[in-house]
């Protein structure tokens, strides 16, 4: 016979398993909502761009716009495109990276596979502001560019020379563009010029600035920063600055993107010197295609893919604290790294897939010595073949060096400067992940990106089928339409064709979840 007391501690013992097993299944089943979790990941990650004056085409400032968008933004994140961050950091780490990680991914997914739940109507977050305040709000200087309407089909690279009037030689410390149309500003490089080269091409040309595509036209020209959309002020690293020379102009190129018409814009640079005891920050094209280029001249035949080596010598100690890639349209990917005299690999930059749109100057989490002795090497591959979505001739034609967009560049430039020995235990930002809104809470979630890489809808475009290859198993197929809809569903095996002759044209995204679980999105053009 059991006695009581005997009955009551196994009942105890399987209420408590019991009890964890719940839990257990309770946290593998979360759902994140938009008032748990989603709101705090856009916000952080997203809305810098996507705001009311932000750059990108549509805002996500809310749950009903995130809600309508939501299929494009789990595309978006799973393919890594959105937020912007081309760099890779796998072997290297950038200050201020806006990338999302493994379960914040996840939790978008997640999300958006289990309806976009709205959760708490009570405690929606309230969203950042984004007004058209400065960053920079005490500048030693203000110049502003001329009022310029923009009207094109095409993308439109504008030169526009700002006299400084400085009569003594300053230190910038912090540089902000501040755009006056954000609607219309894609980028902007900003130049700093003694010579009169820039302003005679300016008064040359009947509009206001001048045309010009990469370079100002001038060969004394010097880079000084980068502006990209979302990007505040820049701060040079912590006891470095740029060194502005006496009587020098500010020649800033905007990037205006095609499609624009009749639209104003009149961008201001805004400059706060620093003391100076600063020490002067160099922006050169170490690596270039006019001096290091080890196989050169850049050409690219029609219907090839050709990659290119650069590679040159620090003959002299030196502190690194950025980096800026730039290629043009056929270019996919780029790289640089470092070899020291001891044979020590020094990983600089990976740009695995370039995009000419989103170009960045990135800064490192702490500055780089570079030994003397050391070879400086880069890589850039480009494809000028129908391949390659971004050729801009169809059929390709050959391509050399230039400014121009359907040109090519091979040039990666360094911020650097002279090295102290206590360079690199300066502290830029060392932050495992980027600096959030609010608090995301990191909780588990039940579904998982599709882990397989070889996943593809092809061809895309399409106009009768879609092939889906990669897929390991047996796994469901929705399509849904723009505003959301579910306009198709297939069950398939391993690989299979999907017939999609009966969808009127327009832009879809496939859902591919498998019988694991596991869900994949794509979007997908029908003509």
């Amino acid at each position: 016979m059991i006695r009581y007391s005997t009955l009551k501690y196994y009942s105890a013992v399987v209420i408590f398993f019991l009890s964890v097993i719940l839990t257990t299944r309770d946290a593998e089943a979360h759902n994140p909502t938009w008032t748990d979790g989603i709101a705090c990941i856009i916000y952080s990650h997203c809305t810098g761009c996507h705001n009311q004056n932000g750059i990108a085409p549509f805002s996500l400032m809310t749950y009903t716009e995130v809600f309508e968008n939501r299929f494009s933004i789990a595309e978006s994140v799973q393919a890594g495109s959105m937020p912007p961050f081309p760099a890779s950091q796998n072997k290297r780490k950038y200050a201020h990276a806006n990338t999302l990680s493994t379960h914040e991914i996840d939790e978008i997914v997640d999300w958006v596979n289990n309806f976009a739940p709205l959760g708490d109507a009570n405690n929606i977050p309230t969203p950042p502001s984004y007004s058209s305040g400065y960053s920079l709000l005490n500048p030693d200087f203000v110049g502003q560019i001329p009022t310029y309407t923009v009207s094109s089909d095409n993308d439109v690279y504008r030169m526009f020379v700002i006299p400084v009037n400085n009569s003594q030689q300053q230190t910038i410390q912090r540089i902000e563009v501040f755009p006056g149309n954000r609607e219309i500003v894609h980028h902007a490089l900003v130049f700093q010029d003694t010579s009169t080269t820039p302003l005679e091409l300016d008064q040359n040309d009947p509009l206001p600035g001048y045309s010009a595509f990469g370079g100002t036209g001038s060969p004394s020209s010097r880079l000084l920063t980068v502006f990209t959309p979302g990007q505040g002020a820049f701060n040079f690293a912590p006891g470095f600055g740029a060194l502005l020379l006496p009587n020098s102009y500010i020649i800033i190129q905007m990037h205006y993107p095609g499609g624009v018409m009749g639209e104003v814009d009149s961008t201001q640079v805004r400059l706060k010197y620093g003391p100076s005891t600063l020490r002067n920050v160099t922006t050169n094209a170490v690596l270039n295609h006019n001096y290091t280029l080890v196989n050169g001249p850049l050409f690219i035949p029609a219907n090839t893919v050709t990659t290119f080596y650069s590679q040159t010598t620090s003959n002299i100690n030196r502190t690194l604290t950025g980096i800026m890639p730039h290629m043009h349209l056929i270019g996919t990917s780029i790289k640089a790294y470092a070899v020291t005299p001891n044979g020590d690999t020094i990983h600089l930059i990976d740009i695995p897939e370039w995009d000419f749109h989103w170009q960045y100057f990135y800064q490192f989490q702490k500055p780089i010595l570079i030994p003397a002795g050391s070879e400086l090497y880069g890589e850039a591959t480009y494809d000028n073949t129908i391949n390659n979505p971004n050729n801009p001739n169809n059929p390709p034609q050959d391509v050399e060096k230039g400014e121009g967009t359907e040109d090519e560049m091979f040039l990666i430039y360094m911020n650097l400067s002279t090295y102290q020995a206590s360079d690199t235990s300066i502290i830029i930002d060392t932050a495992s992940h980027y600096l959030h809104d609010m608090s995301c809470d990191q909780v588990t979630t039940g579904i998982n990106r599709y882990p397989n890489p070889e996943i593809a809808i092809l061809p895309n475009p399409a106009s009768e089928f879609v092939n889906i290859t990669g897929i390991d198993g047996t796994c469901i197929v929705q399509v849904f339409d723009a505003t959301g809809k579910s306009v198709m569903q297939q069950q398939i095996h391993t690989a299979a064709s999907c017939n999609i002759q009966s969808l009127p044209k327009g832009t879809y995204y496939i859902q591919v979840r498998s019988d694991r679980g596991e869900v994949f999105y794509k979007k997908l053009i029908k003509q």
